[in-house]
C-alpha cells in the first residue's frame, strides 16, 4: 500500500510546466505522478508475490529494501552523507522500523492472499491515522469522522469474514500492516520540520536494509540470473515509485493527490487476475466499496474543517 504522508505538509504551489511545449497545472502533474507511483508499487507487489513462490520470504523483502538503498546512491551519489541528516534520528528509526515491519506483514500476506483482498484491507490505515491522531496528537476529531471510521471497520470484516469456518489468521496480517503504516504517518507529522522528505526516504530505505540483512545468512537461496533482475527490478519499482510520490507531494496540495490512493485497487485487481488468477470476490468488492468510501468522507471532512480553521 501507498504512503500518504512522505510529505504532508501543504506544498507550494509550483509555477506551471513548460517543458516539452505543455502548459501543465501543478496540481493535474502532482496527481499524474501518483497515480503513475501506484502503478509502479503495484509493479513490486507483483514481483514480490512472484518471487516469494520461489525464496524465502526474508530474503525477497531484503531485496525490496538493498535495491531501493542502491537507487537512491545512483540518483544522489554526491549527497550520500547530507542524506543522514536529521533533528530527530531517534524518531527516524523508530519510523522506519515501523515500515519495515509494515512491509514484513505486506510481504507476507501477498505470498497467502491475493492482491486486492491485501490492497483493500490496507486502505483502513488512513482511518486509523484519525482515531490515533486524538490519542497521540492530541487532535480533535468529529461525531461525523468517527462514525465513518466504524464503517470503515465494518468494511474489513465484511472481507475478512472472520465468522466463516474457513478463516485464516494469516487474513489478520494486512490489517497489522495498516497499523504499522498508521503509526508510520503519525511519526511522519511528528518529524515534519526534522529533515527534508528525501532524508527521510534515506532513512526508511537504509534502517530496513541493515534489519533486513540480519536474517540473511541463515536463509539465503542464492537466486537463478533471471531472478536476480527480478530481485533488482523490485528494489528500482519501488524506489522510483516513492521518489515520484516525494515529488508528487512538493507539486501539488496533499489533499488534492490523496484520494487517488484508491486507483491503486483497480491495479491490484488487474494484475491479480491477470498474473495470478485471482478473481475478486462479491465480499471483497463489497468490503473494498465501504472502506474506499469511509476514506474518502473522512479525508473530505478533514479538508472542509481544515479549511474553516
Amino acid at each position: 500500500m501507498a504512503d500518504l504522508s512522505l510529505n504532508p505538509a501543504p506544498a507550494p504551489v509550483a509555477a506551471p510546466s513548460r517543458r516539452f511545449g505543455l502548459n501543465l497545472d501543478p496540481t493535474l502533474r502532482g496527481i499524474g505522478l501518483y497515480c503513475i507511483a501506484l502503478v509502479l508499487f503495484t509493479g513490486m507487489g507483483v514481483t514480490a508475490k512472484s518471487l516469494a513462490a520461489i525464496y524465502p520470504i526474508e530474503q525477497v523483502i531484503w531485496g525490496r529494501y538493498f535495491f531501493h538503498v542502491l537507487l537512491i546512491v545512483m540518483l544522489f551519489p554526491t549527497r550520500i552523507l547530507s542524506l543522514f541528516q536529521t533533528k530527530r534520528v531517534g524518531l527516524q528509526i523508530s519510523r522506519s522500523v515501523l515500515v519495515f515491519a509494515a512491509t514484513v506483514c505486506g510481504f507476507t500476506s501477498l505470498s497467502v492472499m491475493p492482491m486486492a483482498e491485501v490492497s483493500a484491507i490496507g486502505y483502513v490505515a488512513p482511518l486509523m491515522v484519525t482515531v490515533l491522531s486524538i490519542f497521540v496528537l492530541k487532535e480533535k476529531v468529529g461525531p461525523r469522522r468517527l462514525g465513518a471510521v466504524l464503517i470503515g471497520f465494518a468494511g474489513v470484516f465484511v472481507i475478512l469474514r472472520p465468522d466463516q469456518a474457513n478463516f485464516s489468521y494469516w487474513s489478520l496480517l494486512p490489517l497489522a500492516m495498516a497499523a504499522c503504516y498508521a503509526s508510520f504517518m503519525i511519526m511522519t507529522r511528528m518529524i515534519r520540520d526534522a529533515a527534508p522528505p528525501i532524508n527521510s526516504l534515506f532513512y526508511t530505505a537504509i534502517v530496513g536494509a541493515v534489519v533486513a540483512t540480519i536474517p540473511l545468512p541463515f536463509i539465503w537461496v542464492t537466486p537463478e540470473p533471471i531472478h536476480w533482475l527480478a530481485f533488482a527490478a523490485m528494489g528500482l519499482i519501488g524506489g522510483t515509485g516513492h521518489f515520484l510520490m516525494i515529488r508528487a507531494f512538493e507539486t501539488a496540495e496533499a489533499s488534492a493527490i490523496a484520494p487517488f490512493i484508491y486507483t491503486e485497487l483497480i491495479w491490484a485487481v488487474l494484475a491479480g487476475m491477470l498474473v495470478f488468477g485471482d478473481m475478486p470476490t462479491v465480499e471483497m468488492l463489497a468490503g473494498a466499496a465501504v472502506i474506499m468510501a469511509s476514506g474518502g468522507y473522512v479525508l473530505y471532512r478533514e479538508r472542509k474543517v481544515g479549511a474553516k480553521s
